[in-house]
């Protein structure tokens, strides 16, 4: 178990802060009465919604531990509900699954009521069962060590981003080393499914405090003909349950995919009043890294958007004695 939600512990926050900001400090801040553990840079600014790797921030129990006072955040979980429960109005969903309810993986798949026109369990099963007919037999790895299948799930998904027209984070080499450096300290594993020598498909996420956080999921495209993704969800959460994690979490986003399995949700809002310099700078690099955010010329924009926010901030911050 670990001390704190895992966007929140010591590991991951100062993973975050080596890649990204160096001058980081991390700390428990506070808003609107509500207190999470984050980065915090040069004037008290929280790190939330932080776009590069988006995460949210779960409230710790309040105490008589000092907060530094900040005045936003975004990204806050303000609420927990059945999956298809409504939210908190503006807040955005988080789907995952809750295991510790369930006595058995029969007993959950009973429960199991796929939106209309997704798949059931029993069509996944068929499914799978062609394709071990046609590939080879199925084998799921819930940590796989290779770095080799890290790179192509990686690869792969940064050609699922391209080939969709979806922004591919990818492309800015800092965040692909991100994802290296979370693998290296041991926070980011792997898990594949393969039908003999093939991998048909993986994901790429944090098992911490017996909770299975889901970052990339993606499956090979030459195999599309046998509902890959389904099948790898399916075998994925099996073998979180019984390796006895009591979440398998798929982050934030409202894709219907995730409900075929999710039971609860986790909803996320903003708090407090983003300040009008911050909203500005944001809404800017937006407007133009939406228009590029695919071509070769990203990369080099991302480079001058961060050397030129640094000196927007230096500029604007109050002379002493103004």
């Amino acid at each position: 178990m670990i001390d704190w939600p895992p966007f929140s512990s010591d590991a991951f926050l100062e993973t975050v802060r080596d890649v990204y900001l160096p001058k980081a400090r991390i700390e428990l801040v506070e808003c609107r009465g509500v207190r999470v553990r984050t980065l915090v840079t040069g004037r008290n600014k929280a790190l939330s919604g932080f776009f590069p790797f988006l995460f949210y921030l779960e409230p710790v129990p309040a105490d008589s531990t000092p907060a530094v006072q900040v005045p936003y955040l975004n990204g806050v979980v303000v609420a927990v509900t059945g999956a298809r429960e409504p939210g908190p109005p503006g807040a955005e969903i988080s789907p995952f699954v809750r295991f510790d309810r369930t006595r058995s993986w029969e007993e959950f798949l009973a429960s199991v009521q796929p939106p209309e026109g997704l798949d059931s369990v029993a069509t996944v099963r068929r499914k799978a069962a062609k394709l071990e007919k046609s590939v080879g037999e199925l084998c799921l790895q819930l940590d796989d060590p290779s770095d080799e299948a890290f790179r192509t799930l990686i690869e792969w998904k940064a050609e699922q981003y391209r080939s969709s027209g979806g922004f591919n984070r990818f492309v800015v080499r800092q965040n692909v080393d991100f994802y290296w450096e979370l693998r290296r300290r041991g926070l980011f594993t792997t898990t594949t499914l393969r039908a003999g020598d093939t991998l048909v498909g993986g994901r790429i996420g944090m098992r911490m405090g017996q909770r299975h956080l889901s970052r990339v999921t993606v499956y090979n495209r030459a195999l599309s003909d046998f509902s890959p993704g389904s099948i790898l969800e399916l075998e994925a959460l099996r073998a979180s349950f019984m390796a006895g994690d009591t979440e398998s979490d798929f982050l934030m986003g409202s894709e219907r995919y995730k409900f075929i399995y999710a039971t609860h949700a986790r909803w996320l809002a903003a708090l407090g009043s983003e300040p009008l310099s911050t909203k500005a700078l944001r809404v800017a690099r937006g407007t133009v890294g939406n228009a590029i955010r695919n071509s070769r010329l990203y990369p080099g924009y991302k480079e001058v958007a961060r050397r030129t926010s640094g000196t927007i901030r230096r500029v604007s911050r109050p002379r002493r004695g103004a």
